[in-house]
């Protein structure tokens, strides 16, 4: 090893002790006995018992290494000889340290999918007396082990002016290992602090932490302590018991704590098997806009500019590059910086966040840029106070320079001279909760834009509360409107809702009864009547929500003009070779395989979702991707002889890919066989018999009686009693019924 050589002693007596520490008992162990009579214990027993190893010399004897008992500062022992006993008082801090996760940053390897594909479809139709409508969305994907190619389409007025309009089309390649995704096609861009997201059409790579949803990317807050005796530590976050585990003595840390992002407290309750308690309380503020210390977060495009989305199929400007790379340096500092570059501009510029420890977080950047007009400068300062409780709000102001310019401006567009935004938020248990919020933007070449707003909300009883809101333009023609809405639920999917808004040009006062659709099939409903400006306004819709689509069919009457609408979504996939129709796929999605039962429910995430067709098919229309997706089926369905090996299995997936899930769960036909020996007397009781070629045994019960499962049509039943066998064969037809008894059967070449 790297630490001191050992010293080697020839003369020693071996003796073997009960050991006690700190009053628990650590078993037996072999202490070494010195000419002088110090005592040494054996370094593997100092490892099982969790002791750091001093950095002195150890004693080496006959090949076993072992470590003198005064090498550890402020340990005292006793020594018992009449009973063999070693009782040792130990510091906590000689103890290894004990690591727990409150947040385990758990990786597990998403299953590649096979090839398969999907298709989504919306259409919308809506009729009034000026004019029909019919309109439509479409979504093409395919993906297979190497990624998802997806293909988005807008058909708009199919009844008369025709248009296909291209949206995004995209080649996904996701690294979960890694936390990174290839993005070959149309994209958003990222921004950063100071930047402006674009779409382009192009190519990105770079850091995607969607992949690896147990990683936390945030700085979370870590306690710390010590104990002499085994513990028990009760992890309380603002006041509510989260988490609660056994420590072993010595020192201990939690890292990454359950907390949500803002301020708040952690504590942590201690108490030994003597009943002593000692309570650790640390403040913290956690905030998304940091990253762990080392972590980092970056990303690198290439493309061309796109403009008049959902207008146009392709309209492409300027060509760019981008790299941004985001770094945490600590656990309270993270910094970035980011590099714009076009033909005829340039644009580069540091920003980060710093966490002030239990206030809020600091965030600011500065980036200067080259273009078309010469130098530009841009500054920007922020700052974020979040809380559960009082008073929590933010501020933000970005200025630049008349020259400053960057992506996702127009050549000839200015930046705004200043833009500067606040929010305010208080909440108190029983009170509500109000929330105000203001922003202005300041232009060189035209009228400042200026507005203000407000809401407040608060829970006047179970399953009822009030919303009020408020909306003022402080610039131009200073519009403003507000809204008040009382809304109440009536069991899981029922609810009601009595809402007045108010505007300048117009008011209107609402009542409305709904009933949300279910998680599976199912139906629901909306009515709705009110007042307006124009009179009086009826409105009624009724939805249907089968396994293959989500319909909705919709009338109402407004200013004594009737008006209808109609929609039908739904999709078709392939998974595993198999077509089927199912509602929308628009996340990941799996079929699930209970061969040969229909009717059998399928759950996800504990939510039914449908049950099993005629093949024993059912789809599971929404799974969450790169996470594990428990899926179970209901053992009720099932028949009585139905043999099973799992009702349960989780499902990851890839990104918008899908996922074939087999239950092992086959026909299993179940008989009382009565067997007879050769001279027609009942096989002895004990014997033990089993279907040949599978697992299991099923013992021989009073008058050669014996409960077989798992026969199929056909099969080979072998019987054995004290070291004599025979074999016979055993045919199943439905005629003999669910739980039939046959026989009996003749073992022969047995004998008692």
């Amino acid at each position: 090893g790297d630490g001191p050589s050992p010293t080697v002693v020839a003369q020693a007596v071996v003796v073997l002790y009960a050991v006690r520490a700190n009053g628990q008992i650590f078993g037996d162990a072999y202490l070494l006995r010195l000419p002088d009579g110090r005592l040494c214990v054996r370094r593997l027993d100092l490892e099982g018992w969790r002791l750091r190893i001093p950095a002195g010399r150890p004693v080496l004897y006959r090949t076993e290494e072992y470590v003198p008992l005064d090498a550890f500062p402020g340990i005292t022992y006793e020594v018992d000889e009449p009973r063999q006993e070693l009782s040792l008082e130990i510091p906590p801090r000689h103890f290894t340290e004990t690591l727990v996760e409150g947040m385990p940053n758990r990786f597990v390897q998403p299953t590649l999918p096979g090839v398969g594909g999907f298709g989504n479809y919306d259409f919308f139709y809506s009729a009034s007396p000026e004019k029909k409508r019919l309109d439509g969305q479409l979504e093409v994907g395919l993906f297979n082990a190497m990624g998802v190619g997806i293909g988005g389409f807008l058909a708009t007025d199919l009844g008369e002016q025709r248009r296909l309009i291209r949206l995004d089309s995209t080649w996904t390649r996701d690294f979960p290992g890694e936390a990174r995704t290839l993005v070959i096609g149309d994209a958003v861009g990222t921004n950063g602090i100071w930047g402006r997201a674009v779409r382009y059409g192009g190519i990105r790579y770079g850091t995607n932490f969607a992949t690896t949803p147990g990683l936390v990317t945030m700085p979370l807050p870590s306690l710390r302590g010590e104990s002499a005796l085994p513990t028990t530590a009760e992890l309380y976050i603002d006041g509510v018991l989260r988490q609660s585990t056994g420590l072993s003595p010595g020192p201990f840390r939690l890292d990454n704590l359950p907390v949500v992002s803002g301020q708040g407290e952690v504590q942590l309750v201690v108490r030994d098997l003597l009943g002593r308690e000692q309570v650790i309380t640390q403040a913290y503020y956690a905030s998304s806009l940091l990253l762990r210390s080392g972590l980092t977060d970056d990303s690198y495009e290439v493309g061309a500019e796109r403009s008049h989305f959902g207008t146009r199929s392709n309209d492409y400007g300027r060509l760019f590059a981008v790299a941004q790379f985001r770094k945490g340096f600590s656990d309270n500092v993270t910094g970035e910086a980011r590099l714009e570059l076009l033909r005829d501009q340039q644009t580069a510029g540091l920003g980060g966040a710093v966490a002030l420890e239990n206030v809020g977080v600091v965030t600011g950047a500065v980036a200067l840029s080259h273009g078309p007009h010469g130098q530009g400068r841009l500054a920007s300062i922020g700052f974020e106070r979040q809380v559960r409780r009082y008073v929590s709000f933010g501020l933000r102001s970005q200025w630049t320079s008349e020259d400053f310019t960057q992506l996702g401006l127009e050549s000839r567009q200015r930046a705004p001279l200043r833009v500067t935004s606040g929010n305010i938020g208080m909440a108190a248990a029983g009170y509500g909760s109000l929330g105000i919020g203001y922003a202005r933007q300041d232009y060189r070449d035209h009228l400042h834009k200026e507005v203000a707003s407000a809401s407040y909300g608060i829970s006047i009883a179970r399953s009822t509360s009030l919303i009020v809101s408020a909306f003022r333009s402080l610039a131009g023609d200073h519009a403003q409107s507000y809204s008040v809405t009382l809304s109440m639920g009536f069991g899981e999917r029922s609810s009601a809702s009595v809402a007045r808004t108010g505007q300048a040009s117009a008011s209107q006062s609402t009542v409305q009864v709904q009933q949300n659709l279910p998680g599976g099939s199912g139906t629901g409903y909306r009515v709705l009547a009110g007042t307006d400006a124009n009179g009086g306004r009826t409105e009624a819709g009724l939805f249907l929500q089968t396994r293959s689509g989500t319909y909705m069919v919709e009338a109402g009457r407004i200013a004594r003009l009737n008006a209808y609408r109609a929609s039908a979504s739904g999709a078709v996939g392939v998974v595993d070779g198999r077509a089927f129709l199912s509602r929308r796929l628009s996340e990941s999605f799996g079929v699930a395989h209970v061969p040969g039962f229909s009717n059998v429910a399928v759950y996800v995430n504990n939510q039914m979702v449908g049950s099993t067709d005629a093949e024993g098919y059912a789809v599971l229309p929404v799974l969450l991707a790169y996470q594990a997706n428990p899926v179970r089926i209901e053992t009720e369905d099932l028949p009585f002889d139905a043999q099973i090996d799992a009702v349960s299995m989780d499902v990851i997936p890839f990104f918008r890919s899908g996922a074939a899930v087999r239950f092992p769960v086959q026909p299993s036909h179940g008989a009382l066989l009565t067997v007879v020996l050769e001279n027609g007397t009942p096989m002895p009781l004990g014997s033990l018999a089993r279907i040949v070629g599978r697992d299991g045994e099923f013992p021989v019960a009073q008058r050669g009686e014996v409960y077989v499962v798992g026969l199929g049509e056909k099969s080979r039943l072998s019987l054995t009693w004290r070291g004599q066998a025979c074999e016979f064969d055993i045919e199943m037809n439905k005629e003999l019924g669910p739980l039939p008894k046959i026989g009996p059967f003749t073992c022969k070449g047995v004998s008692r």
